[in-house]
Order: C-alpha cells, then sequence, then structure tokens
C-alpha cells in the first residue's frame, strides 16, 4: 500500500508529534508512506498577526503543486483549527484516491474567528463532508461526526497513541529540572500541552487551595505564562508558589518526546481539569500517562470517561471541591493510586502507536477494496 500522509510537518503543536509516531508505525508494518503539510501555522510572529485568507489560499496551492495525489492508494488527511491544510480537500483533483480524515477537531476556526472568510470557510465545510471515512479517536467524536458528514460515513474509532516512540529516554531541559529538583518524596501531579480556553488552571489553582495533604502539581507546556491563552496570570506560578497543602508550579516551555517522557516518569499521576469547549474532541496528552502507566484525574468532558476507563478518576468540571478532595485521596492513599496504576498498565497496549497503526490500516485496506 503507498499512502500519502497529508498534515502539518513542523516542530511543536498538537498535531506533528502523532503524525510522526504514525507515520514512523505504518512504516514499520510495511507501508510506503510519503508526507505533505505545512512548515508552520499561517502566522505572521513579526507583525502579530495572522496571514491573509489569499496567503493561506496560495500556500495551500503551493503544497499541492508538486505532488500527484494519484500515484497512491490512499490519502491519509489531517488538520487542526490552525492548518493550512484545511483547504487542500478543495483544491485537489476531483477523481482521486479514497480520502481518510482523522478528525483532529470537531471545528475548524481559522476562517472563522483568525481570518474571517466565509466562503473558505464554507470551502472547509465541504471538504470536510466530502471525505470517504473517517478516524475518530472516541465514540464522542464519532457522535459528533454525524452533525458533519451524516450518519452512514464509514468510520473507525481508534485512540490516539502515545507520541514518546518506544526506547525513548529522559531528558531533562533546564526549566524542567528546576521544577523537578531538589528531590521530594511528595506525590507529584502533572499536566502538559498548550494553553488552551478549555484547560481551566482556574479550577485547578482553586482545588489546589482547598487541598489538605501536601503534593506537588507541574503545569507544562507553551503559552502557559500568557494570560490571554491560559485564562489567568500564571506568573507566580512560573516561579513556584503553594496553594493550600499544594506546591504549584508552571513550566511555560515545549516539551519534545524525551522531555514529556521525563515529566511522565517523575509523575504519579496526570490531572486533567478541563472544561467543555465545542471544538474539543479530546485530549491527546493522556495517552502518554496511560501509555506508561500513570492514572489519570480528569474532568468528564469530550472523550475523558470513555478514554481513561478503569485507570483512573472523572468527576464533573468546575468543582474545585470534588477535585481538591480527589487529589488529596491520590496523595495520601498509595494502595488507591497503585491500584488505578495498575489499570492504566493494562490498558497501556491500546495507546501504542503500532496498534493504532494496525488498526487504521485494516481500515484503510477495506476502503481500498470497495
Amino acid at each position: 500500500m503507498r499512502i500519502l500522509l497529508i498534515g502539518p510537518h513542523h516542530t511543536g503543536g498538537s498535531i506533528p508529534p502523532y503524525l510522526d509516531v504514525f507515520v514512523a508505525a505504518l512504516r514499520f508494518l510495511g507501508v510506503r508512506v510519503d508526507r505533505l503539510g505545512s512548515s508552520g501555522v499561517p502566522y505572521d510572529k513579526g507583525q502579530d498577526r495572522f496571514w491573509t485568507a489569499e496567503r493561506v489560499r496560495k500556500e495551500a496551492e503551493g503544497l499541492l503543486a508538486d505532488v500527484d495525489v494519484n500515484a497512491y492508494d490512499l490519502l491519509s488527511v489531517h488538520f487542526g483549527n490552525l492548518d493550512v491544510e484545511q483547504l487542500l480537500p478543495e483544491l485537489w483533483p476531483v477523481r482521486r484516491p479514497p480520502a481518510v480524515y482523522h478528525l483532529h477537531s470537531l471545528d475548524w476556526t481559522l476562517f472563522t474567528d483568525h481570518v474571517p472568510e466565509p466562503e473558505l470557510r464554507e470551502a472547509v465545510n465541504r471538504g470536510v463532508a466530502g471525505m470517504d471515512a473517517f478516524v475518530c479517536f472516541g465514540t464522542y467524536g464519532a457522535e459528533r461526526l454525524e452533525t458533519l458528514a451524516g450518519p452512514d460515513a464509514p468510520r473507525l474509532v481508534s485512540w490516539l497513541p502515545t507520541t514518546i516512540p518506544s526506547g525513548t529516554s529522559p531528558r531533562y531541559p533546564k526549566d524542567l529540572a528546576a521544577a523537578l529538583e531538589p528531590p521530594d518524596l511528595r506525590p507529584l501531579g502533572s499536566l502538559y500541552g498548550y494553553a488552551a480556553p478549555w484547560k481551566d488552571a482556574e479550577n485547578l489553582i482553586a482545588a489546589c487551595k482547598r487541598t489538605k495533604k501536601p503534593g506537588r502539581m507541574i503545569v507544562a507546556g507553551p503559552l502557559w505564562d500568557d494570560p490571554s491563552q491560559a485564562g489567568l496570570n500564571l506568573a507566580a506560578e512560573v516561579k513556584g508558589t503553594t496553594h493550600g497543602s499544594t506546591q504549584l508550579r508552571v513550566v511555560p516551555t515545549y516539551l519534545d518526546a524525551a522531555a514529556r517522557m521525563a515529566l511522565v516518569t517523575a509523575t504519579d499521576f496526570a490531572i486533567f481539569p478541563y472544561r467543555s469547549q465545542p471544538t474539543f474532541q479530546g485530549s491527546g496528552a493522556i495517552a502518554d500517562y496511560l501509555g506508561h502507566g500513570v492514572p489519570v484525574l480528569a474532568t468528564d468532558v469530550a472523550n475523558m470517561a470513555e478514554l481513561i476507563g478503569g485507570a483512573g478518576v472523572v468527576m464533573e468540571p468546575a468543582n474545585p471541591q470534588s477535585l481538591a478532595d480527589a487529589v488529596d485521596r491520590f496523595i495520601h492513599d498509595v494502595q488507591h493510586r497503585k491500584n488505578l496504576a495498575n489499570s492504566a498498565r493494562c490498558l497501556a497496549r491500546r495507546f501504542s502507536a503500532v496498534h493504532h497503526a494496525a488498526q487504521c490500516l485494516r481500515f484503510y485496506d477495506t476502503l481500498i477494496r470497495r
């Protein structure tokens, strides 16, 4: 099988690390995979603004200029809210191989929120609706898909895999090393990923203030030092501060796979205090924790509950007292933590990249044979 994988091809962001491990797993399984994708989000840092709609379209046209999509058996398509790849389904030839869209987001906001352009937004809608099949990272996304592509669109439900390649050794960048030192026996909870409106830092801090058992918490990832993205000013937390009985440290830097491995290895439980948000279909970062046997404490939004299963605790959003009680139990009840960690280890295989790629490959093959 020969696949053209279409999706952002750069460092940073949430989708590229997934694509890196996905491509590696497909190649391991004997598939020939070529990649086609943008080198970054359509944003001009120097001018502090997004590109014009015309420039985004020209960039998309340029991606397709030197590739023959009909030289492939299948197109594996990936894009999120801001990616130029949103426009490619509108631009590629009418006659083409089967195209499968991996549902990374439930909405695509580039041409509504950032570069308002109704015609291009409608083009994205047509492109998604015209896909031949879909891969959804949970039944929550599959159910929401019906409003986008109809109830009869072929679909596969397969969890996002861990983006930490097998055999990765931990690496401790300066900021993360400082947050983890000196050695501390207090249990550590952590959350990593880009700051986003649905990641409820306010609820997390309110819960920490209610904790009674001494513990530590690390929140790591880009933009957590930007109040417009984090939702509040975390300058004190970047330096490290204590709320209630919990020491909270924010590490506002991107963690590559080796740094993610370092954080996951040091973590006793992951914590995902999210709030409901229309475009959010589920967390990919959770897979890194569950794939390495770390239990998860999360709020019940999107696909969180089905993703975690018996390997953690799920509770209602925006309830800091319940979250504080759950954190306290994780900290002081060692057997509780061990039981959930054992459950996480039992689920770890389903979060491997090869397991995910094998499921997708069988789905791809069925679609091609049709």
